[in-house]
């Protein structure tokens, strides 16, 4: 079957964007930092949320077209299973995280005690409440490793794809699951202004489309 052409052109475009996501934090195409400005990983983050939508798009517009044939339970092996030494490869999420249900989490701030002062209390200055600053450093692995997980499945999108088919087959669940009910995670619907439209939030649209004619096309065709 003819690989869908917006697939490869898409793709090539989030890695670059991708590229560009590394060059900001500072380390070469695969690479891992320590800790991030905050200012840096905020920018990143809200970057990244959007190439990761699309690339999961991509591998289920790939995936739709992949028939898997279930496979006879195997008998489990009887002494432990040994395991390698050297670092995992972070896993790619294949689907979208859900909506969070009810009211959102309110955000506490620790405290410093009371600011009640006796007679005889030794009269130290009260400390302040911690205010973030865009240049404090943070910790960065957790987004580092979201870097390279999405560069890993931009780099084996047919593998992924295999991996979403199976992962449904053995599930038994539908196609259109894999995209969450709405807009994609991080997509700006309605940019500030025309200086604001993000090359990212184009791709993303682009890619959500394609992949809901592609997941709808493979409903039609799976057997009720």
């Amino acid at each position: 079957m003819e690989r869908n052409p917006a697939v490869d052109i898409n793709r090539k475009h989030l890695l670059r964007i991708v590229a560009g996501l590394f060059a900001m934090a500072g380390v070469w195409l695969g690479g891992a930092v320590e800790r991030l400005p905050r200012h840096v990983h905020l920018v990143i983050l809200d970057m990244l949320r959007p190439v990761e939508a699309a690339t999961r798009r991509l591998i289920a517009i790939l995936a739709a077209d992949i028939v898997v044939v279930p496979r006879k339970g195997r008998s489990a092996p009887a002494g432990a299973i040994p395991r390698g030494e050297g670092a995992r490869a972070p896993v790619f999420p294949l689907f979208d995280p859900r909506k969070r249900v009810g009211p959102p989490p309110q955000k506490t701030v620790p405290g410093y005690g009371p600011s009640i002062r006796g007679f005889d209390d030794v009269m130290d200055p009260i400390p302040g409440r911690f205010n973030p600053k865009p240049d404090d450093l943070i910790n960065a692995n957790r987004i580092c490793a979201r870097m390279n997980a999405v560069l890993g499945a931009l780099n084996g999108l047919d593998r992924q794809a295999l991996r979403l088919a199976r992962l449904l087959a053995r599930r038994k669940a539908k196609f259109l699951r894999v995209m969450r009910p709405g807009r994609p995670p991080g997509y700006r619907s309605r940019p500030y202004g025309a200086w604001d439209r993000r090359e990212i939030d184009g791709i993303l649209a682009d890619c959500h489309e394609f992949a809901l004619q592609a997941l709808h096309a493979a409903s039609m065709r799976a057997p009720p």
